[in-house]
Parts: structure tokens; sequence; C-alpha cells
């Protein structure tokens, strides 16, 4: 069940192979639209309030048996895996903190290359910290008794992550369909699919996401990640109606996720809907005290001319992303950024985004850097960023919508009346005063 989880909980992330997926468009080349099997029966908790539960037991269980076995590295490995599972759950620090304790008391313990390095490996993405995951990864290949074929498929998954989150689009392409031949399994379908919507090809991504469905028996939780993603889908594209609908999809097949409402609060910000948006924004952030709600409503505010209520959501959100990007630079100087360059100092925008952009410099990194020099006055720079993003393979309306505010500073109107086609061409709404409420789901 773990494996089944791991990827739909992150992020945030096929068919069994890409070969497959060309097999199946050999087959038909007419026109049809992709048959998604969401409604049949599955196994594993129902709701947000089952798995958490589950989740919660699942930790309490391996601390049971540190408590017996302390100086054993097993237990602990299981619940540094149950920690990292309930983080990616949740959102919340504490789980972050707590699978890192015990995933590097394991390390004190257990002789290398044992102690699971596959587990060290995810820790280290679940960071940013590619070069450590990288590092873990190389032990586990120098492991005296082969993994099994599970753990190989996953290991070529996370190092075809280390390229994707380098910008090396084909290098990833290549890994995730070596993980699909080893072990084909939905994590891998997320991931190839979530390559496939960044690059700009949205129908073979839903594709993917829509094969991924009907290759074996999902759990809910997994089902309505693959709802979510079809809906930053149809969101990229500006048919937030479309993807308002995915959004509500995803909330009836696996009710009560936080992670939902704040999907489903953004789309409905777009579609006209403010009063019911800024009541679910409220109670993701009162429940689970999620900044990102609380950057939502502050923008929500700002746009409805309620300054001082602006103010205050974003004076909450700002403490938090301090908090957390203080503790945990690389893995949340991406949101903290966002903040600054919305609701702060431009200047410590750019301080975080070059942090985001060190750590994983691959396409929506380099996006968020030249939005931030874009803030600091400094054109010439955000147009190598967004050159930098395009020649890795990224393409989205705000890729080109940034390319032609840079080009338009820089003089150069006809290059950037092509960027703007090229963006409107990918999202004709993207110049929209309801995409100025898009917070997550941009493209």
């Amino acid at each position: 069940m773990t494996r089944m989880l791991r990827w739909p909980l992150m992020a945030m992330f096929a068919i069994l192979s890409v070969a497959l997926l060309q097999w199946t468009v050999q087959r038909d080349t007419g026109p049809h639209a992709p048959v998604f099997a969401m409604e049949r029966p599955a196994y594993g908790p129902a709701t947000y309030t089952d798995l958490l539960v589950v989740s919660n037991d699942r930790f309490a269980l391996a601390q049971a048996r540190i408590e017996r076995t302390p100086d054993e590295w097993l237990p602990h490995a299981g619940a540094g895996a149950a920690a990292l599972s309930l983080f990616r759950l949740t959102g919340r620090i504490a789980h972050l903190d707590m699978a890192e304790q015990a995933i590097m008391t394991v390390r004190t313990l257990a002789p290398t290359p044992s102690g699971v390095p596959e587990l060290r490996a995810e820790l280290a993405l679940a960071r940013h910290d590619l070069a450590g995951a990288a590092r873990e990864l190389d032990i586990l290949s120098r492991a005296s008794v082969p993994p099994e074929k599970p753990t190989l498929s996953e290991a070529a998954a996370m190092r075809g992550d280390l390229a994707f989150y380098t910008g090396n689009h084909a290098r990833a392409a290549s890994l995730y369909r070596e993980a699909a031949q080893i072990d084909p399994h939905v994590s891998v379908a997320l991931r190839i699919a979530n390559l496939q919507r960044v690059s700009g090809e949205f129908d073979a991504a839903i594709a993917t996401l829509a094969e991924a469905t009907r290759a074996e028996k999902l759990a809910p939780v997994v089902l309505s990640s693959i709802a979510l993603q079809t809906g930053m889908i149809a969101s990229a594209r500006g048919d937030y109606a479309a993807a308002q609908d995915w959004y509500d999809r995803a909330e009836a097949l696996f009710p009560g996720h936080w992670l939902t409402t704040l999907y489903r609060a953004e789309a409905r910000l777009a579609n006209g809907q403010p009063s019911s948006a800024i009541a679910e924004l409220e109670r993701v952030a009162r429940d689970h005290d999620r900044p990102e709600a609380m950057d939502m409503l502050a923008l929500a505010s700002r746009v409805r001319g309620d300054s001082t209520r602006s103010r205050a959501w974003a004076e909450k959100s700002g403490a938090i992303w301090r908090e957390w990007s203080g503790k945990y630079p690389a893995a949340f100087a991406a949101h903290a950024a966002e903040h600054e360059l919305v609701f702060g100092d431009p200047k410590e925008a750019l301080r975080l985004a070059m942090i985001n952009a060190r750590a994983r410099p691959f396409g929506e990194a380099r996006l968020l850097l030249a939005r931030a020099f874009m803030a600091n006055d400094q054109a010439r720079a955000a147009l190598t960023q967004i050159g930098l993003a395009e020649r890795s393979g990224w393409r989205s309306a705000q890729l080109f919508a940034i390319k032609a505010q840079a080009l338009t500073i820089l003089g150069d109107t006809d290059a950037a009346e092509t960027a703007n086609a090229q963006a409107r061409a990918i999202n004709p709404k993207i110049g929209d005063p309801a995409t100025r409420l898009i917070w997550l789901a941009h493209g």
C-alpha cells in the first residue's frame, strides 16, 4: 500500500510504458476521447480522515516496535517511512521532522549499504536535495543482494525524477520508461503524465492518466490524484469550468483532502464563485493551518478591494513560510518566494527564488526566478531563465506570457507579440482577470 500511495500524496505526479501508449494510438488513429475508469470498486481508505487514521496507526505501531528494540535499525526505518507518508498526506512540517529523525537514526544503526537507502533517497527528494538522493541511489545500486523488482523500478523512477528536476526531460522520459519496463505501476504513470503536461503535451497526458485508471485497481486517494492532475491540465488550457468539474470529481472520489479543497476553491474563484471559494479556503486555513489557503485568501481579498483583510492573511501566511523556509530552505523556498512576489519584498523573493533554482533547476523554478528578476527590473536576466526553461522542453502559457513581458520591456515588440500568441494558443484566457486568481494550477 505504501508504494501505491507514495507518488499521489506528493505533489502531486501513465500507461504501462510509453511504448504501450504508442501502440494504442497506432491502433486507432481517429479522434476519440480517453476513457477513464474512475468508478470501479477499489481497495483502501475511502476518505482523507480514514487514511489519516490508518497512517497514524502505522506510525504508532512503528514507534511501539522502536520501544521494544531501540537498537535495531528496521523499526526506525518503519517509523521513517510512516512519517514520510504522513508528511505527504498532511503537509505538516512536524511529520517531515519525524521522518528525518527516524531515517537518520537508521543511517547510524545500519551498516552500509543496508538501511534502506531507497527510503533515504525518498527523504532527500522530499527535501529537494537532489545530490543526496543521487548518493543514496548509488548506494542502493551497489547492494550485494539485488533488490526486488518493485524497489528497482522505484529507484529508476527516482532517477527519472532527478533528471526531471535538473531540466533534462529526455533523460527523465527514458528513466520512466525503464521503470515501467521493470515493474509497471501507477506511480510511474503519474510521473509520465506530469512530464507530458509540463511539456505541453496535454492530450498525451490525459491519455496516460486515463489508461492508468484502466491498467490496475486503484485506491480512492490515487483515483482522486488522477482527477486532480486532469483538472490541472484543463486549468493550464484555460478551461476553468472543466477544471472545476475534475476537482469536484476528485473530492467525490476521496472526500476531505485539504489539497483538493484548495484546487476546488481556486477553480471557483476563476469561475466567478467567490463566496463559496472563500468559505472553503477559510476552513482549510482554520482546520489545517495551510499557508497556501491564506495566500489565496489574501489574493482574493485584494481583488475584491479589501486591503485590510488581504494584509492580515498575507502576514499570517508569510510568518509560516518564513519559518518553514528557514528550517528547510530548498524544500520551501519556492512557496516563500511566490508569497514575497505577490505580497512582500521583491528582493527577498529573488533571494528565495535563487535558492529554489539552485536546488532544482527545472522549468518551474526557472519561471519563478524569471518572475523574480522581472520584479527587480532585470528583464534580460529574466529572459535568460525563460530561454533555459524553453530549451529544456518546458511549455506553458505562463512561460510565453513572461517571455512576452520581458521582450516588451527590452523593446523587441515583434518577438513579444509572437510570444503572446504562443501563450494564447495554449491558454486563450491567459490575459483575463480570472487567470490572476489561479494560484496553484497556472501551468
